[in-house]
C-alpha cells in the first residue's frame, strides 16, 4: 500500500484487521479463535526437510505465537468469499463490492495493496534493495561455445550477506536474453544456453541455500524462506544490470515446485523481471488457499502451513479452516505480474496441485491482463503426468520466453478442461424457467406438503415421495435415453471386455494390502461409456475369490480433479477401512476427474439440458447395479460412502434408488434454503454446485432466490429414510456450515421418527478441520446431544458405523 494512503481509506488494510483489538469483545473473539485453532494446527509437528526451525528467532509456530502474542485476525471483519476474490474489486468487511477497478491508474494502487497484504499474510515483509551489491569472480572457464563464470555476490549490512551464482554466456555478440533459475535446476540452464540465452543458476534453493540466514541480518523484516529466496533472485537482477553480456530488458525466471513458488514471488515483487514461468508451483503460489483443502486432494494448505512452516509467514496458519476469509489469494499473486508475460505450467494429474484450481487462477488473473491490454501475455499450459518434468516441458517454457523476447513464436495451447460459464449454459440451454413460479419454502418439516398437510403415516409419506424425487430429478436435468449392457454375475466376466486406462498407472492406484485382492471391473456400459473401477475385497482362506457373499461399499471421492479416486500420498482411499471389516470396496473416477478429465471437457456441448451431477449420480447407480449382480456381493448390503462431492452424489443416488442400503456422508451437504439474513451463505452453497464447478446448473437459477429451490437436503434425507444415514459435519467446514447441517438433519429426523427408527439418522459434529481423517476429535450423536470425547480416527468411526448397520 502506498505510504501516502491512509489505512482508513482501505477497509481491509492488515493493520486495521489484525492490529490491536478495538474492543474487549473483539479481543475475546480473537482469543477464542486462537484456542479453537491451536489443537488443530499441530504446532509441535516437525518441519519437512532438514531445518526444523520456523525462523532464526523461533523454533516452532507455537514459539512464534508466544513470543509475539499475535492473535488471529477478527474474522468477522473479513469478507467470507467462497469464490476467488475479484482482483479488480475492493471489498468491504461484509463482502460488499465497494469499488470497481477500471483504469490502469487505479490498478497501480490496487496492486500496491495486494503486495502489502501478500507480504503481511503469506510471505513476510522483504527489505528494500540493499543498494550495495558487489561481485567477485571466483572462477572462469571456457567450454564449447560458451564461457562459464562462478560469481559470488556480497551485499547487505557490512556486505556480510553472500550469494553464489553461475553465469553461462554463449559465444557471440551480446547482450543476450537472460534465463534465471535455481541451483538444482542447472540442467534447465544448460538447455537455455543451447537456445542462445545467458543462463544463471543461483544458490537459493534446497540444494544450496545461501538465503537461509538472511533474516538474521534484517531484524526489522520477517520475510520467510520463500520470500528470502525470491529476494535473493532480486540481488541476481542487481548484478545482471552490471553485466554487459546480459540484456537486462529481457530477463526471464523459472523454477519448479517450491522453486516455482519463489520464482513467481520474485517476479511479482520485482518488475525488472520481464517474464516468469512457475512450473508446478502449487500451494501458496498458483493454487488458491480456498481450493487447497483436504477435499480437493491437492497440496492442502493445512499441511503446508504445518509441515513447511519455514516457507510461509506464521500468520498464514491462522486461516486454516477459514481459507475463505483470506483477503488475498493465488490469483492476486499472479495478477501482480501483469502486464508482463507469465506462463502457468502444471500437470493434469499431480498429487499436490489441482489443475482445476490453477485454471480458476488463470481466468481470474486474466481480467487484470485484459484491463492492461495484455490478455495474450498470460498463458496456461498443462502437461500429461504428475509432478516430474521432462526436457519437452522445458522446451515449452523456453518457447514461451522466445516468443516474449522476439526470438520465436509460441502458440498458447491453453486448454481449459474445466471451463464452464453459467451465463453461457443459460444462453444455450433450452430451459425456459420462471423462478417466480416456484413457491417459497423454508427448512420446514418435510412431512408437510405444499398445501400445509402433514403426513401422519408412513403410507402418506410414501405417497409424497414421488413428488420430491421428481423435483430432485428435475434439478439434474433431462437424462438422455438409457440403454446398458446387462451386468454379469462373475468377477471374471465383469473384468473382461477391455483394459484399464493407462492413466490409472500414471496417477497411481492403491495396492491391495496383505490378505486383500484387487479386481478391475468394467461395469454396465451406460450410454456407451464404461464406468470402470477397482474392486477390493478380502481373500478367502483357500482362494483368491470370496467364498461367501460380502457386504460392499461404493467409495465416491471428493473434488479430486487431479487424482480422481487414486492415491494422493495421504492414503485417502479407504481400502483397509472396508476390507478389514469384511467389506468389498468399489472405487472409480467420477466424470471430469482423474482418468476422466477429458471426458468431462465438452459435456454441456453434448448435453446442454442434462447436468454433470446427473451423470455422476447415474454412474453411482451403475456401480450399485454392477455390484448387485455379482455372485460374491450381498445385494441387500450395498452402502455408499462419500466425501465432499462424493457425499453429495451418494445422497442423491440413495434418495433416488432404494437398492442402496445406507449412506455415510462426510461433509456432503448444506441446505440451499435459508433465512433472508443468510442469503449470501445460500448463494455460496448453491454457487459451488451451479457456477463454480458447473455440476448442477439448474440450481444456479435460484442463486439469488434460494427459498424457491424446488428441493432441499432435509427432503433428500427424508427420501432415504428409513435406511441408515450418517452425516459428518466438522465445525471448520465453511462450505457446509455445521449449524446449517445440524438444522437440516433436525428437520429430516421427523421422517425417521415416523418410521419409528430415529436412531437410523446419525450426525457427527466434530470440532475439527475439514478432513476425512482426524484424531482426538469430538463427536455428538445428534443436534440435541452434547459432544463427547472421541479419541479414534474419523475414518474408523465411519466404518464402525457402516459395520453396525450391515
Amino acid at each position: 500500500m502506498p505510504a501516502d494512503t491512509p489505512a482508513d481509506d482501505y477497509p481491509l488494510h492488515p493493520e486495521r484487521i489484525h492490529g490491536q483489538p478495538s474492543s474487549a469483545q473483539e479481543r475475546q473473539r480473537r482469543r477464542d479463535s486462537l484456542e479453537e485453532l491451536r489443537p488443530l494446527l499441530a504446532p509441535e509437528a516437525d518441519e519437512y526437510g532438514s531445518d526444523p526451525r520456523l525462523s532464526h528467532r523461533d523454533d516452532s509456530w507455537l514459539a512464534w505465537q508466544e513470543r509475539t502474542g499475535e492473535l488471529p485476525p477478527d474474522f468477522e471483519r473479513l469478507p467470507a468469499l467462497a469464490e476467488l476474490p475479484d482482483p479488480l474489486v475492493q471489498y468491504g468487511p461484509g463482502a460488499e463490492r465497494r469499488a470497481e477497478i477500471t483504469t490502469s491508474e487505479e490498478w497501480e494502487q490496487q496492486r500496491d495493496r495486494y503486495r502489502n497484504q501478500l507480504e503481511y499474510w503469506l510471505y513476510g515483509r522483504m527489505p528494500p534493495a540493499p543498494g550495495n551489491v558487489r561481485a567477485s569472480e571466483l572462477d572462469s572457464r571456457t567450454v564449447e561455445g560458451a564461457t562459464i563464470r562462478d560469481v559470488r555476490l556480497e551485499f547487505g549490512p557490512g556486505h556480510d550477506l553472500t550469494l553464489d551464482l553461475e553465469l553461462m554466456v554463449p559465444d557471440g555478440t551480446g547482450p543476450f536474453p537472460v534465463f534465471m533459475t535455481q541451483w538444482n535446476h542447472r540442467k534447465w540452464a544448460l538447455l537455455a544456453l543451447q537456445r542462445g540465452y545467458a543462463a544463471v543458476v543461483y544458490a537459493a534453493a534446497d540444494a544450496r541455500d545461501d538465503a537461509a540466514d538472511y533474516g538474521e541480518y534484517y531484524p526489522d523484516y520477517d520475510f520467510q524462506l520463500l520470500a528470502r529466496r525470491a529476494w535473493a533472485a532480486h540481488r541476481v537482477v542487481d548484478y545482471l544490470e552490471t553485466v554487459p553480456e546480459a540484456d537486462d530488458d529481457r530477463i526471464a525466471i523459472t523454477g519448479a515446485s517450491r522453486n516455482g513458488k519463489q520464482s513467481l514471488i520474485a517476479a511479482a515483487f520485482d518488475e525488472r523481471i520481464d517474464a516468469v514461468a512457475p512450473c508446478s508451483a502449487g500451494s501458496g503460489a498458483v493454487v488458491p488457499a480456498r481450493f487447497d483443502r483436504d477435499d480437493c486432494y491437492a497440496g492442502d494448505m493445512s499441511v503446508h502451513a504445518r509441515l513447511r512452516r519455514s516457507w510461509f509467514h506464521p500468520r498464514w496458519r491462522f486461516f486454516v479452516g477459514r481459507e475463505n476469509r483470506l483477503p488475498v489469494d493465488a490469483n492476486h499473486l499472479v495478477s501482480l505480474v501483469a502486464p508482463r508475460p507469465c506462463l502457468l505450467h502444471t500437470a493434469l494429474n499431480e498429487r499436490t496441485t489441482s489443475a482445476w484450481a490453477v485454471a480458476q487462477v488463470y481466468q481470474s488473473a486474466n481480467s487484470v491482463y485484459d484491463l492492461l491490454d495484455a490478455g495474450d501475455r498470460l498463458a496456461l499450459q498443462y502437461r500429461q503426468g504428475r509432478h516430474a518434468r521432462t526436457t519437452r516441458d522445458l522446451h515449452q517454457i523456453l518457447d514461451f520466453f522466445d516468443d516474449t523476447f522476439g526470438l520465436g513464436e509460441y502458440d498458447d495451447p491453453a486448454r481449459l478442461y474445466h471451463d464452464f460459464s453459467f451465463e453461457e449454459w443459460r444462453r444455450t440451454a433450452v430451459d425456459d424457467v420462471d423462478v417466480a413460479e416456484f413457491p417459497e419454502r423454508g427448512l420446514e418439516d418435510p412431512l408437510i406438503d405444499d398445501d400445509g398437510n402433514r403426513a401422519e403415516t408412513v403410507e402418506a409419506w410414501v405417497d409424497r415421495k414421488p413428488i420430491l424425487r421428481e423435483r430432485l430429478r428435475w434439478s439434474l436435468g433431462e437424462r438422455p435415453p438409457r440403454a446398458s449392457d446387462p451386468p454379469t454375475s462373475s468377477l471374471e466376466e465383469a473384468g473382461r471386455g477391455g483394459k484399464p486406462d493407462y492413466l490409472a498407472d500414471v496417477i497411481g492406484r492403491p495396492d491391495p494390502p496383505d490378505g486383500v485382492e484387487k479386481q478391475w471391473l468394467s461395469p454396465s456400459r451406460t450410454y456407451g461409456e464404461r464406468v470402470e473401477g477397482d474392486l477390493y475385497y478380502p481373500q478367502s482362506t483357500d482362494s483368491d475369490r470370496p467364498d461367501e457373499q460380502l457386504p460392499a461399499i461404493v467409495w465416491l471421492h471428493p473434488y479430486a480433479y487431479n487424482t480422481g479416486y487414486g492415491a494422493d500420498g495421504r492414503g485417502q482411499v479407504p481400502v483397509e477401512g472396508a476390507t478389514d471389516r469384511g467389506f468389498a470396496l468399489y472405487a472409480y473416477d467420477q466424470l471430469g476427474f482423474g482418468t476422466r478429465i477429458e471426458e468431462g471437457e465438452h459435456f454441456y456441448e453434448r448435453h446442454p439440458n442434462w447436468s454433470k451431477m446427473g451423470k455422476l449420480v447415474d454412474d453411482a447407480l451403475a456401480a450399485v447395479e454392477t455390484l448387485s449382480a455379482l455372485e460374491c456381493i450381498d445385494d441387500d448390503r450395498i452402502f455408499v460412502l462419500g466425501y465432499s462431492l462424493g457425499a453429495t452424489v451418494g445422497l442423491y443416488a440413495a434418495a433416488l434408488d432404494e437398492r442402496i442400503a445406507g449412506v455415510a456422508s462426510v461433509s456432503g451437504f448444506a441446505p440451499f434454503r435459508t433465512s433472508d439474513s443468510e442469503t449470501e451463505r445460500a448463494n455460496a452453497v448453491i454457487g459451488r454446485l451451479s457456477h463454480m464447478h458447473g455440476l448442477q446448473p439448474r440450481l444456479g437459477l435460484f442463486r439469488d432466490d434460494p427459498e424457491r429451490v424446488p428441493f432441499d437436503f432435509h427432503e433428500v434425507l427424508g427420501l432415504i429414510a428409513p435406511r441408515p444415514t450418517l452425516a459428518v459435519a466438522p465445525s471448520l467446514d465453511w462450505t457446509h456450515p455445521q449449524a446449517d447441517v445440524l438444522r437440516c438433519v433436525s428437520e429430516a429426523r421427523s421422517v425417521y421418527d415416523l418410521y419409528g427408527v430415529p436412531e437410523a439418522l446419525q450426525i457427527r459434529a466434530p470440532d475439527d478441520l475439514l478432513s476425512f481423517d482426524y484424531h482426538e476429535a469430538r463427536l455428538g450423536d445428534g443436534p440435541e446431544e452434547s459432544p463427547e470425547a472421541f479419541s479414534t480416527d474419523r475414518r474408523d468411526a465411519v466404518f464402525d458405523w457402516i459395520t453396525d448397520q450391515a
